[in-house]
């Protein structure tokens, strides 16, 4: 077994991973310095010249101006539950007895009368109750307009998404 061949073949299959690790770090370096946004399960990049990409780190990426944003709003639903019980306390036959009353002394009109001094008769009362509110978002449908620099074509990528992610697309292309 010739053990110089094998030394260079060693030596070689090092510095190939060195130079693999080191262009792996210059990407990386290059890669942090730009920022990025997702819009639905796409991913935009921002270079540090101020021109998107989509996708993954590229050193030759196909580069983008922003267009415009269009959002037409996500639905904010809210649901409201109430749960409890009323305890009352009073006169809940009154109606009834002072009908009767009213109907012996003063006949078919007496118990009419009767009836409505009994029914307007006061109760206490104790209302223990919880309310609930839960608010739901709906995402709306939001659409973004790149163009290209080269071609002068338009890409337009849509997603559904909420009112914060709006907002943080609209800081993201200012």
């Amino acid at each position: 077994m010739d053990y110089s061949k094998l030394k260079d073949f060693a030596k070689k299959a090092t510095e190939k991973t060195a130079d693999g690790i080191s262009a792996m770090n210059e990407m990386r370096k290059k890669a942090a310095q730009e920022t990025k946004i997702s819009i639905g399960n796409t991913t935009i990049r921002k270079t540090i010249d101020g021109l998107y990409y989509i996708g993954f780190y590229s050193d030759t990426p196909e580069l983008f101006e922003f267009e415009n944003f269009q959002f037409e709003g996500s639905t904010i639903i809210e649901r409201t539950k109430t749960t409890g019980t009323t305890k009352q306390k009073g006169k809940k036959g009154s109606a009834l007895i002072h009908a009767g009353i009213g109907l012996v002394f003063g006949g078919p009109t007496g118990a009419v009368v009767g009836a409505k001094i009994g029914a307007s008769g006061k109760r206490k009362g104790k209302i223990d109750s919880t309310s609930v509110t839960t608010t739901e978002e709906i995402p709306g449908l939001a659409m973004l307009y790149l163009r290209n620099i080269e071609t002068n074509e338009v890409k337009t990528i849509k997603a559904k998404i909420t009112n914060a992610q709006a907002e943080n697309i609209k800081l993201f292309f200012e």
